[in-house]
């Protein structure tokens, strides 16, 4: 069982790391705290966990599960049916009413992303390797093999052209200070669109 299996089934951990990472940011976060919280000796978390940032490595996978499994599970077979473009705003939108249900885990992401800078933010930038996500890699092999990219375009420069936009979206969005998330996370669907669609045409949006 991975570390990350293990933390998710004492939700008491869960919870307690959430609120405390987000509340406090990483450097300040206590361990300590959060044991108490979670009603858990230091045996036990030294048992599964190397150290803080072994801890906060699985809340991350654990929170990008969840939302994965949440996509899962409200996409429909005709939304894969639309341009890649069209399914990136559909996903946009369902993932901030997953952040909207979750408010919780939306803290802990805003929290996270007030890290860009810090040390901690690289290494899981560096850990989890957003630009090379494998569903997104799925999607943009598939929209090209119908066609949908410019034909003069290489399907690497494809990949990681749109894997970085959407690895530092949160720069070119304003994010997590954004209270217009949706509408430039469309924004920035659109100048992909542009950039490397076959005959992109003007949102009908």
């Amino acid at each position: 069982m991975s570390f990350a299996k293990t933390f998710e089934h004492n939700q008491a951990l869960f919870h307690a790391a959430l609120q405390e990472f987000s509340g406090a940011g990483y450097e300040q976060a206590s361990i300590n705290i959060i044991l108490k919280h979670a009603g858990m000796s230091k045996g036990q978390f030294y048992y599964h966990f190397k150290n803080k940032q072994d801890l906060y490595f699985a809340l991350i996978e654990i929170l990008i599960t969840r939302k994965q499994a949440f996509l899962a599970g409200v996409m429909q077979a005709e939304d894969f049916n639309q341009d890649i473009f069209t399914i990136f705003k559909t996903q946009i939108r369902h993932g901030i009413a997953f952040a909207k249900a979750h408010p919780d885990i939306h803290a802990f992401s805003e929290s996270f992303l007030r890290e860009k800078g810090n040390t901690i933010y690289e290494a899981v930038m560096a850990r989890f390797n957003f630009e090379n996500d494998a569903a997104l890699s799925q999607l943009i092999e598939n929209a090209y093999q119908r066609g949908e990219f410019q034909e003069y375009m290489p399907l690497s420069f494809v990949k990681k052209t749109i894997g970085y936009l959407f690895a530092h979206a949160a720069d070119l969005t304003d994010l997590p200070d954004d209270d217009n998330a949706e509408e430039n996370l469309d924004r920035l669907v659109d100048f992909m669109k542009t950039g490397l669609a076959r005959n992109p045409s003007p949102s009908a949006e």
